[in-house]
């Protein structure tokens, strides 16, 4: 997947979460159907062929024309792109942006271009907690999280894995969560940031299957996803210059230790 500019990231789904939770129903969970972003800017890989960031700005403008009608936009379903299909999904998801991970030894395979091609890095494992009615009631938004339909190991559509699974997405406004590096463990706490140096190896856990854990940590429902580390948000192989952004370690006495732990978090 490709690498992002932070600020188009974070503007992108803050709009993106605001204009959900002020227009739009919320979607049957049966049907599991998303709401594409139509307006918010995507963002664009710096290295990517000119060609290719248009059809991120193409795929953008075709969700929107899309709106309101029968297409697989609005079905639940989303048809292999050139460019990721993304969209807002309601319901419970993991949100891994404050976890650290542990490498397995093993390959991962990516989906990348709108699900068209698959590239196979490194996997890591992350525990990440679930946010579920109550913790989106506590923030005061929908339950709803973004993701890249077609990217990751995602399958087209917002609707459930099934039994035991849960899908990991993203969120801009859910700000208080449990966080795996407070006291006692995942306790709800603020999200805090911090910039990891550069050459740091990091996660992207965005959009990839996850298994709900059997017991709670502290109270709070977590799950296990596996997740490729050496990967930027859309498919490209880190570049070894560039510092990684992750809210992983935040409660830590030494914050900056979880940098050398795989977190999970983005390239600046």
């Amino acid at each position: 997947m490709m690498k992002l500019n932070h600020a188009l990231l974070v503007a992108g789904l803050l709009f993106v979460s605001g204009a959900w939770a002020v227009g739009t129903d919320p979607a049957p969970m049966g049907g599991g159907a998303p709401y594409l972003i139509a307006q918010a800017e995507l963002p664009r890989d710096r290295n990517a062929p000119v060609g290719d960031q248009r059809n991120l700005t193409r795929n953008r403008d075709d969700n929107s024309r899309n709106s309101g009608n029968n297409s697989p936009a609005t079905s639940g379903a989303s048809k292999k792109g050139s460019g990721p299909d993304t969209a807002v999904c309601p319901g419970e998801f993991a949100l891994c942006a404050s976890s650290t991970c542990r490498p397995t030894g093993r390959m991962i395979t990516v989906k990348e271009k709108g699900g068209t091609t698959t590239k196979q890095f490194p996997e890591s494992v992350c525990t990440c907690p679930v946010i579920t009615p109550e913790i989106a009631q506590q923030n005061g938004v929908p339950l709803v999280g973004v993701a890249a339909l077609n990217e990751g190991n995602m399958d087209g559509s917002c609707k459930s894995p099934g039994p035991g699974k849960i899908w990991s997405y993203f969120s801009a406004e859910i700000k208080v969560y449990p966080q795996e590096s407070a006291t006692p463990a995942f306790s709800m706490q603020m999200a805090n940031q911090q910039t990891c140096p550069a050459g740091s190896k990091g996660t992207n856990c965005w959009s990839y299957l996850c298994e709900i854990d059997a017991k709670e940590t502290n109270g709070a429902r977590t799950a296990t996803c596996s997740c490729p580390y050496g990967e930027s948000l859309f498919g490209a192989p880190e570049g070894p210059q560039a510092p990684w952004v992750t809210f992983a370690g935040g409660y830590s006495s030494n914050p900056s230790t979880a940098c050398s732990m795989y977190p999970v978090g983005f390239q600046k």
